[in-house]
């Protein structure tokens, strides 16, 4: 079922003093580190925030007797658990460690400028007046809380010149032993994948292990590619950027916007995907289906003219799609593309078969993973890079960005004593009023309707977030 929204609960927040925690062992590397052609494009160079709630367990283990004095103090005290396990796993991703900043030639640069700059911001906080389950572990409407669980300092205004770290964690206490770890990790180091292997890494150490199960490799410059000639040029007729100057803008879009992370169940699913296979007589993965759906309610939830343009963006990994250069298992950078738009009419795509929507979504896909594609992607991006800063276009609602967390590793088990996390969420880089940006992600594990489902995380007006909801219900009908 899709998720209900809860009232807002009021709660106080107490913050330590942040402390910077050093790699538990000195560093090897000293000189600056360079990034690939995907890292270094200005528009990655923003922060991802990411929260992983953990509930409350009991000690006591279930034969009675008395636990380990180890696991006993780590289940005790997330809070040192973590800041320990950190220290440990900076030994492996050292680069975390150091600061980043933009040089001349307007490339990304990891530094290690001085001893006292090495380490990550760490803060401890608590909430002394309410629980987890008072905030749904985190789970429906997000916006008006979930800024209160990042430690994160916009990067210095003039960030061309001056370092500033890429990784910040703050780990928040609830009285009732559960534990919120908000990660704010720089884009332009981490791609979903490698943000995953990264905690995944924090949660092994913290847990006890003494190297991670998988080894981090950085090796950037396997996807760091030259320039293609001016001839190839053409290629940018379907550059990433290529958008409308006259995108309709949403009467509903000078209301507040919230994000919201909205459920919706595997039998509403499969009912899709059932419905648009016999239109198309083809196979439809629930990623084609729910992206097309999602893209169709979203529309006339913002209620924009049918005769408005609107335009459909993928994200797409290619970590597994390309040969020469081969990505080595261990890689953390961005290994990722943005496809080329999907530009339709509001009406065809309101009101002609859905499964068109799903066939245009299937061309894109296929012809985004061609080597070919990847490597002007790439190559795109370097010039993006080495050419002056583009200004960003204003999203007013036409354009809606679509990425898959599910496949990330986000939800294999971070256990270093409370049993995995509970529920994954996503916080809009600007930390609110992001409407343009849908991630596909798991379902909360404690709500057993959904297992097997999907969450949504969406930002939305709340009128339209409302009608978006009315047609997410119609799927469980």
């Amino acid at each position: 079922m899709a998720s209900t929204t809860h009232e807002p609960t009021s709660f106080c927040v107490v913050r330590k003093e942040p402390l910077l925690v050093k790699p538990s062992e000195p560093i090897l590397c000293q000189d600056d580190l360079s990034l690939s052609s995907i890292d270094n494009r200005y528009i990655f160079e923003n922060f991802t925030h990411t929260l992983y709630v953990y509930r409350p367990i009991s000690i006591a283990p279930p034969n009675g007797n008395c636990p380990d004095p180890v696991s006993a103090l780590r289940q005790s005290d997330p809070v040192s658990a973590l800041r320990q396990g950190l220290a440990k796993t900076l030994v492996f991703y050292y680069p975390l460690a150091g600061k980043i900043m933009r040089y001349p030639d307007r490339s990304l640069r990891i530094t290690f400028n001085t001893d006292e700059d090495i380490g990550v911001p760490f803060l401890e906080a608590a909430v002394l007046d309410c629980d987890l389950s008072s905030l749904n572990y985190m789970d429906g409407e997000i916006s008006s809380v979930a800024k209160e669980f990042i430690f994160y300092n916009q990067p210095p205004i003039n960030q061309d010149k001056e370092p500033y770290h890429p990784l910040r964690l703050q780990v928040t206490v609830f009285p009732c032993g559960g534990f919120i770890v908000g990660m704010s990790i720089l884009h332009s180091i981490v791609d979903v994948f490698g943000a995953a292997q990264f905690f995944k890494a924090l949660a092994e150490m913290a847990g006890g292990k003494v190297e991670p199960s998988v080894i981090p490799v950085w090796e950037r410059k396997k996807l760091t590619v030259d320039i293609m000639p001016d001839e190839e040029k053409e290629e940018e007729g379907n550059n990433n950027n290529s958008q409308p100057n006259n995108l309709p803008e949403s009467q509903h879009l000078s209301s507040e916007l919230i994000n919201e992370c909205v459920n919706i169940s595997s039998d509403g699913i499969k009912r899709l995907k059932l419905q648009l296979a016999t239109e198309m007589g083809d196979n439809v993965t629930t990623f084609e289906a729910l992206s097309s759906y999602i893209w169709r309610s979203r529309f006339k939830a913002l209620e924009f003219n049918p005769d408005d343009k609107t335009i459909f963006i993928m994200l797409i990994g290619f970590r597994d799609r390309l040969d020469h250069p081969k990505i080595p298992k261990g890689y953390y950078g961005n290994s990722f593309l943005v496809s080329s738009p999907i530009f339709v009419t509001g009406r065809d795509l309101v009101e002609g078969p859905l499964s068109n929507m799903v066939k245009l979504i299937k061309e894109t896909k296929n012809i985004c993973s061609q080597p070919e594609f990847i490597r002007c992607s790439l190559s795109l991006s370097e010039r993006a890079r080495s050419e002056i800063r583009s200004q960003v276009l204003n999203n007013r609602g036409g354009v809606m960005f679509v990425t898959d967390w599910r496949g990330a590793g986000i939800r294999e088990e971070e256990d270093f004593g409370w049993g995995g996390c509970v529920n994954i969420v996503p916080v809009p880089h600007n930390m609110t009023n992001n409407n343009d940006m849908c991630i596909l992600l798991p379902p909360l594990r404690l709500d057993n309707s959904i297992e097997d489902g999907v969450k949504v995380f969406i930002g939305l007006p709340k009128v339209a977030m409302d009608k978006f909801k009315q047609e997410i219900h119609a799927l469980h009908k």
